[in-house]
C-alpha cells in the first residue's frame, strides 16, 4: 500500500485486522520496538520501524492530536526515548512513555479517526453494518483527494447506496416531550 494511501474502516475490529494483515504485506521484517523502562527491557512487537503510526490522544506538549498520523522511523529506545516518529507534517517526535500507550498502527483509521483530514487516495472496506450507510460512504469518499477504491461486495454496495441515510430512521421524543 503507497505511503500516500489510507484505508478506512467502519469498526475497530475491522480497523485491527486490516492493519495486521497490511503490516505482515508491507513491513513483516521491520525492527520491534524494543526499549528500557525501569531497569527492564520491553517489546511491543505489534509496532514496527518503518510502520505507518496512528495516535489515539491528544498530547499537546508533543504538538500531537488525537488522529494524528506519522511512521516509526526508530524503534530502538535510546536514552530517555523509546523511538522517533516521523509526523506527516513533516515533525519528528520522541516517544516517551505518555505516548507509547496511545501508539497504534495506523495503515487503516475508522472513518471517526479520518474526519477532517483527506489523502490523496482513500481505499474504502466496506461491510455492511449497525454505522455504515450512505452518509457514512460519502463522508469516507470526500476524504479522497484524488482517488477512491471501495473493497467489499457489490451487492451491499448496492444495498448500502440505495438504502435511506440511518439518520432517517432515528427515534425521538423530543416532539412528545414539548407537547408535555
Amino acid at each position: 500500500i503507497p505511503r500516500e494511501s489510507r484505508v478506512v474502516g467502519a469498526t475497530t475490529a475491522m480497523v485491527a485486522e486490516i492493519n495486521n494483515l497490511i503490516q505482515e504485506a508491507v513491513n513483516p521484517d521491520g525492527a520491534r520496538m524494543i526499549f528500557e523502562m525501569y531497569g527492564e527491557t520491553y517489546r511491543r512487537n505489534d509496532l514496527r520501524q518503518g510502520d505507518v503510526i496512528l495516535f489515539t490522544q491528544n498530547n499537546y506538549e508533543k504538538g500531537i492530536q488525537n488522529g494524528s498520523l506519522g511512521t516509526l522511523t526508530r524503534a530502538v529506545g535510546a536514552g530517555d526515548d523509546y523511538g522517533v516518529v516521523e509526523l506527516d507534517t513533516g515533525e519528528s517526535v520522541y516517544v516517551t512513555q505518555s505516548l507509547l500507550d496511545c501508539m497504534r498502527l495506523g495503515y487503516c483509521i475508522t472513518l471517526h479517526k479520518a474526519q477532517g483530514s483527506q489523502f490523496p487516495r482513500i481505499i474504502i472496506a466496506l461491510q455492511k453494518g449497525r454505522i455504515v450507510d450512505r452518509a457514512w460512504l460519502y463522508t469516507a469518499i470526500t476524504r479522497a483527494e484524488h482517488e477512491v477504491h471501495i473493497v467489499g461486495s457489490t451487492a451491499e454496495f448496492a444495498a448500502i447506496t440505495k438504502a435511506p441515510s440511518n439518520a432517517h430512521n432515528r427515534n425521538s421524543y423530543l416532539r412528545d416531550l414539548l407537547k408535555k
